[in-house]
């Protein structure tokens, strides 16, 4: 980060920082079945390159489910 400071200026180290928080939020709504995907962060990090067991394997959250959005978000505020 210092390096990036000095060759491209102060901002730069800022920028990419407030890139990852925003990249970090979680931006779905929290319904089951449907989880949040930090693809960019992923990217930003460059963890995206590399091809891990859970990639591959039957993630639990990678499982297709048949749910009605509006009966779960009912549940979930409780209309």
């Amino acid at each position: 980060m210092r390096m990036l400071a000095k060759i491209h200026g102060v901002h730069v180290p800022m920028r990419m920082k407030m890139d990852q928080t925003i990249l970090a939020q979680h931006r779905r709504l929290p319904l089951p079945g449907m989880k949040s995907s930090f693809v960019g962060l992923e990217t930003m990090l460059g963890v995206d390159e590399n091809i891990e067991f859970e990639d591959f394997l039957n993630k639990q959250e990678f499982c297709e489910k048949e749910i009605d959005v509006h009966t779960e978000l009912e549940k979930k505020f409780g209309y």
